[in-house]
């Protein structure tokens, strides 16, 4: 069962499973995520988990990796 046929409408079921696809690996494209994995997305973006990168001229949200700059 895709992640799209999953019932709809428990926030924190939402937050769960997107935290997992995205800090797994995934590229979620925001054109194709519901309003409940929106609001989802902006949670993990506030926390710091999550930020917003366009490839090929399209949003996607991806863990948010810590970048150190060796001098």
């Amino acid at each position: 069962m895709s992640d799209s046929q999953h019932k709809r409408g428990d926030p924190a079921t939402s937050l769960k499973r997107l935290r997992k696809r995205v800090l797994g690996g995934s590229y979620v494209l925001l054109d194709s995520m519901a309003a409940d994995e929106l609001v989802a997305a902006q949670d993990l973006i506030f926390k710091g988990e999550a930020e917003i990168v366009l490839s090929a001229c399209k949003p996607f949200l991806v863990a948010k990796m810590d970048r150190i700059i060796i001098a």
